[in-house]
Parts: structure tokens; sequence; C-alpha cells
């Protein structure tokens, strides 16, 4: 009998269990624990029989290991680091074993065995009492060579991407008699030269099942072009800033870069340059972006740069056969570039030489639910044990990375001039002083849009939430409309005639009167992105005004139309939230409107500067990539030392601030920061444990505050307590104590303390 140490795929370490078969470290296995069939990973070979009784393991997943001790090493560092389990830390490195996609067969190899044909798992428990019984009898057929297990995936064919381009002239297909839908499509195509057939269907010019394109070719009026004829590439004369940070990372491999250029400065180049002798090489390339909304693009200009190279997409917003087919293709060396979001960073890719992480201060890295862990200090530690090559890129690094860089525990590239234009004009407008047309927008500000409108370019205009009003108040006697479930305030939005909370999703309707006295002249108070809307459509009701947030897009899908829809020649007018301050690259944007810059400065929150400022900088470096573009800054307090830097582009300005006030109270990277946040339905209980914590807790650090009510006391109808730990921590110490304890999270280091 065989022995191993094996990780539950749950919020565990690991269990001993027995087998007669010999197993690989990495390979995963079915085993029953508190009778529940539970995934797990082999972890170690144990070489003493144990003195206690041991469980059998069910059955055998993997026919081999899938991931390698050099994986094993970084689970554990996960782990180590982010106060995690074994089993939460392996859990990252592969797909959910509970997809539909994964199906146990129970196959027959033998005369001897009860059925001919290969049967799902869950079929052959049926001829059972129960599994327990089943399980026994499984692992006696499989011990007598009568059948095997297998594990069965469910292969989708891979859609192959049709492209179209018209054959003829406008004037020769207005000969020619075709129906509306089909003149759609021809009107589509020349204005857009070459097209990708889902355009089509995503636009909703055609319909799924329509012959419309088959017809045009029949009529040789439209003609399908190779993907390769797409995908040219032009190439590219790198400046001398490019060149010289080109050949430092390539040149360097003793420890990660931070490639610190401002917007505009051609980063995507660099990445491209570094990447093509590793590729050259054999070697495999994985580049992370913070949100799916920046995929489209830097695929297209991958897929120009590297035609002859695989490359494939990891995200959230992808099928599950699609997720699966690109981590498999990954683990077998099949896919050349992956590109992904954070969740891609586990990928136990073969031959992987290089890791990317553009935009590398978004705190969207940072996964504050479900397993939590930090995306950046994860690629980190893989960089590391793999001896990966790690190049962090960003126009805001964040603050942690700039102080390893400028103690050289990093090298730092930086590219500080854009390549086609110089950087924009920024201007501070001082609320308290400046002439206004309404209470959002002040008389300058309505000025440049019109000027920029008139010259035929695009305007950005960035506010910080979405909806109509932050909050619907009784002006008599104060009454606030907040959630039942949260304690927050309800968001107005006007459309819809709805109050939303934004964090539980519960909806109810707008209210006629205050139900605290009566009062029917409810007020609406603050703004967000729906109002913002409302309003320029009164001041410009002839333009197109395109409204970006989470409210009115809800999928990838919807994304991906937008953004397409957003970078087409012509004016309009872009109202969003965060996302449209991410890594947007549009030709004719010329002006950055930012309102009610002061909300997030005025956060409670110890990186409240940080993230102000990468905000501001981001969204403003979105203006006049091709030419000079101007950023317009709205604020009550323009004398601020931020308002300064933003002007003058100087980010590092912000991050000398943001190191000389963190090293002053002992905030990260000075000090680790960890929060514990308990969570429970009862509030009495809710402070009872987390009072218990703080106790159990308190000999690990002497820097301990808590139990206090987070910004928000609780959500989704769970009250809420923190405890925020300082100093020098023994991270493993913490855990081995919090094991005890159910209902809590425990974040180490997070970008902000507003969770």
């Amino acid at each position: 009998m065989n022995y191993y140490e094996v990780i539950p795929f749950t919020n565990l370490d690991y269990y001993t269990y027995s087998t007669e078969l010999k197993l690989e470290v990495g390979q995963r296995v079915m085993i029953n624990l508190r009778n529940k069939m539970i995934p797990a990973l082999i972890y170690k070979k144990v070489e003493k029989i144990p003195e206690f009784k041991v469980k059998e393991i069910e059955f055998i997943i993997d026919e081999l290991p899938l991931i390698t001790f050099k994986h094993i090493k970084i689970i554990e560092e996960i782990s180590k680091n982010f106060a995690i389990s074994l089993g939460e830390a392996s859990k990252l490195f592969f797909p959910p074993i509970s997809s539909d996609m994964y199906k146990l067969k129970v196959v027959p190899i033998s005369p001897l065995a009860p059925f001919q044909k290969p049967i799902f798992l869950n079929e052959f428990y049926k001829n059972f009492k129960s599994k327990s019984v089943a399980n026994k009898k499984i692992r006696e057929l499989s011990k007598n060579g009568i059948v095997k297990l297998e594990l069965h995936i469910k292969r989708t064919k891979e859609k192959k991407e049709s492209f179209f381009k018209l054959n003829k002239s406008i004037e020769e297909i207005m000969k020619i008699k075709i129906s509306n839908t089909a003149m759609s499509v021809v009107n589509y195509l020349n204005m857009k030269d070459i097209i990708n057939e889902k355009e089509l269907y995503e636009l909703g010019i055609l319909k799924h099942g329509t012959t419309v394109l088959k017809t045009l070719m029949k009529k040789n009026i439209i003609c399908e072009v190779n993907e390769s004829q797409i995908y040219q590439y032009k190439k590219i004369i790198l400046s001398d800033e490019q060149q010289k940070v080109v050949n430092e990372i390539n040149a360097l491999n003793d420890k990660p870069h931070l490639l610190y250029g401002v917007t505009g400065s051609g980063k995507t180049e660099v990445f491209f340059e570094i990447a093509k002798p590793l590729l050259e090489n054999g070697k495999k390339i994985l580049i992370t972006i913070p949100e799916i909304s920046l995929t489209p693009q830097l695929v297209n200009r991958i897929k120009n740069r590297f035609a002859e190279y695989n490359v494939s997409l990891y995200h959230s917003s992808l099928t599950s056969s699609e997720k699966l087919k690109t981590w498999y293709d990954s683990i077998n060396g099949k896919t050349d570039i992956i590109v992904g979001t954070r969740s891609a960073l586990f990928i136990p890719v073969k031959e992987l030489g290089m890791i990317i992480m553009d935009e590398e201060h978004d705190t969207s890295y940072y996964q504050s639910e479900g397993t939590i862990y930090d995306g950046v200090e994860a690629a980190f530690i893989r960089s590391k044990i793999e001896n990966i090559k790690l190049v962090l890129a960003s126009a805001t690094p964040r603050v942690k990375d700039y102080y390893r860089a400028i103690n050289n525990e990093f090298y730092m590239e930086k590219i500080e001039k854009r390549i086609f234009s110089k950087m924009p004009e920024v201007e501070i407008i001082n609320m308290k002083e400046e002439e206004k047309i309404s209470w959002i927008f002040s008389k300058k500000v309505i000025k440049e849009i019109k000027k920029t409108l008139e010259k035929d370019k695009k305007i950005i205009i960035f506010t910080p939430t979405r909806g109509y009003a932050n909050y619907i108040m009784c002006p008599d006697c104060g009454y606030i409309f907040k959630c039942s479930e949260c304690d927050v305030s309800l968001t107005f939005h006007k459309n819809d005639m709805k109050l939303k909370c934004h964090y539980c999703g519960k909806e109810e309707k707008v209210p006629s009167v205050c139900p605290n006295c009566g009062n029917v002249n409810l007020q609406s108070r603050g703004y967000g992105t729906e109002r913002v809307v409302n309003e320029l459509m009164k001041l410009f009701p002839s333009e197109v005004i395109l409204r970006v947030d989470r409210t009115v897009i809800r999928s990838y899908e919807e994304l991906k139309k937008t953004f397409n829809y957003m970078k087409e020649p012509g004016k309009k007018i872009i109202v969003g939230t965060k996302m449209i301050t991410k890594g947007l690259d549009i030709e004719d944007l010329h002006l950055v409107v930012v309102l009610d810059s002061d909300r997030y400065s005025n956060f409670p929150d110890y990186s409240a500067y940080e993230s102000t400022g990468a905000l501001i900088l981001q969204v403003g470096g979105r203006s006049g990539r091709k030419e000079r573009g101007k950023v317009l800054i709205q604020t009550f307090k323009p004398e601020e030392e931020l308002y300064k830097a933003a002007k003058n582009h100087d980010y590092t300005m912000i991050l000398n601030h943001e190191i000389k006030e963190r090293k002053e109270f002992r905030y990260p990277p000075f000090s680790d920061m960890i929060i514990i946040m308990v969570y429970e339905e009862d509030k009495k209980n809710c402070e009872k444990i987390s009072r218990e914590i703080f106790n159990e807790v308190k000999e690990i650090t002497r820097e301990i505050m808590g139990p206090v009510d987070p910004i928000i006391s609780r959500i989704k109808n769970k009250y809420r307590k923190q405890i925020i730990l300082r100093g020098n921590i023994n991270i493993e110490s913490l855990r081995n104590v919090l094991k005890n304890f159910r209902n809590i999270k425990v974040y180490v280091n997070p970008p902000s303390t507003l969770l």
C-alpha cells in the first residue's frame, strides 16, 4: 500500500490517503472527505506507514501530473504569503473540476466488465445503494483490470473566424438586385473595408441562420479574405527611448523589470520586441491585463505583429469550453501567447518564458472575493520559483513596486516621451470661482466640448459613479433611502425609475412619499453618468452621446460592440466611469473632462492620494494620442499638490509624496497591513467573534486596531467587523490562529482599506 498527503480542493490543507497504485506529485485524484466526493492534488509521498486509520483514494483523475514540483512550491508560497489554505491555492492552478466540461467515465477494458460501453460515473452510481459501495466496486474492478476511470472532456470544434471584403464597386452593386439586409451588409463593408462575420451578428446587421452572406458571395459581390491578409505587420521603428528599454530588458534577467512609461509612449511595442526573441526560441509568453475590455484591441495588435504564432484568450467572459481549451492548449504547449486577466497568472503554461503585466497598478489585480490574493505579488512569486522573466508596466506604477525599483529590488526602465504627440495640455478648473452652466459643468468645460465637436473630434467625460443621483432624501426630516440588506444609500436610476443597491443588486421602485414624515417633495442628491448624459443631451441635442458603465454594459459582447463603436471615426461624447480610464487608444480623442475629482481624494483611505493621482493621469492620458489633446479637471481644491502633479504629468511627484507619508505612518511598503473581516448575520455574534479573534491575534503584533465597523458595516444582510494588524507579521502564525474561525476573510496588504 502507498500513502500520500493529498490537498483537497477546498478550504483545507492536506490529509493522508492510501492507494495500491503508485502516483506522482501533481496528479489529481478523487477522495471521500466527510462523506463528500472531492477532487484533490497529490502533494507528497509518505514514507512511514501512518499510525492512524487512513481512507483509500477513490480513483485517479489524471493519468500523468499536469503540474510540476515548481508549481507545488508556488502553491506553498502563495498559501504562506496570502494566509490561504493549500487547497484554495491549488484550485487556482486548475479549471473548476465541477464544471460540466468535466465528467468521469467508467470505461470497460475487459469482456468481464458488467457493461460493454463507457458510462458516466453518475450513471454507474445509480446501480448501488450508496456512493461508497459503488466506489468500492470501481476500485475492485479497476484493480483486476476490468474497468478504468477516464476524465471525459467535452471537445468543441474550433470556430473558424470568417472575414469578408467587397468584390465590386458600389456603382456596380447598385445595378444588382439584393435585399435590404444584404444592402446593410454592403454599406457596412464599404465603411470598414474588411469585416469579421461576428461583427455583423454583434451589431444586429445579420441574424444567425441567415443566408445573406452566401447569396452575396454567390453573386460575387463579396469574397472571403484569408486571416493572413488581415493581420499584416507594418514594421515600426522604435524611438531611442524604446530601443534602450528593449535592450536593457533583454540583457538583464536576474530581477523583475518595472517599465515606467507615460501614457502613449509605446509600451505595447516594447512588449512585442522583448517577446520576439523568446518566441523564436520556443518559449511562451503570458500577457495579463486588468480588465476584459482591453482584450480585443490588444489581441488584434498581437495578431498583426505575430501572425505566425497561436494566440489564446483566458478570462471570465469566455465559455467553460473556451477557457478549458486555452488551459489544455497552454499546458500542452499548443499556444504561444496567452492574453488574460488575473486568473491567467496561474495557468501552468509549458515552456513559459515571460510574464508581462500591463497596467500593473490597477486594483483589479487584487482578488478581493473568494480566494483573496494579490496578482502582482503572485506573479513575482511565480517568476522567482520558475525563473521566468517578469515585466510590470504602467504609466502610474504602484508605490510598492516603485519603491522596490529605487531600492534595486527591481530594474526600472523609463519612457518619458510620447511617440506621436506631446503630452496633453492639462487645465485645472477652480469650481469655487469658475462661472457655471449648471452645478455639474463649468462654462469653460461646455465651451471646450463645443470647440472639440466643431473639429469633428471625440470627448471623454469621466465621472466616478453611475446612475442618475447618489441618493434620494427627504429635505424636511433628512431621511435617506437605504438598502434594507446593506448599510448604504440606494442609487437613483431615473431611466428605470428605480433605486438600486450597487453592492447586493437589490432594486425597488422610487417612493412617492417619505416613510418617516410623509413629505411628497423628495430630492435627489449628487450625480452619476446617467445625470451627466441627461444634462449633455439638453446642451447638445443633435450630438451622439454614449454612456459607458456597468449598468448599460452587462456582457463582454456588449463591451466589445461599444468599444468598437467608440473607435469609429467621427465626433462623439463618451460619458463613463473607470471602465473608460484603462488602456483605451482612440486616435481622434481630443478632449478629456474629469468631473467631481475631489470625490476619490477625500476618501478616508491610506491609498487615496495614490489612487486618485493614478486615476486622473490615466484618464487624462487617453487624450491626444496622434496630435496634442487637452484635459480639463474640475475641482474645489485646485491648490492641492495632486493637481500640480497632474498638470505637469509628474506621477513621480505623487509616488515620492506617498513614500514619505507611508514611511512616517508605517503603511505598506514600510509595514505589513492585514485586515481581518468578520461576517455574521447576527450583530451580537459578529461583535463576539471579532472580539475573540482580537484576543487571539494580539500576541502576533503590537500594532492592532479593532474590532471596528468598516465604512460599510453591513452587506447582503451580514454585519461586518474588521481588525487591522500592522507590523512585521508572521502570516503563517496568523493563519494557524485563524483556522478555527469561520465566516472571516483575510486581506494581506490590500490596495485599499475600504473593503
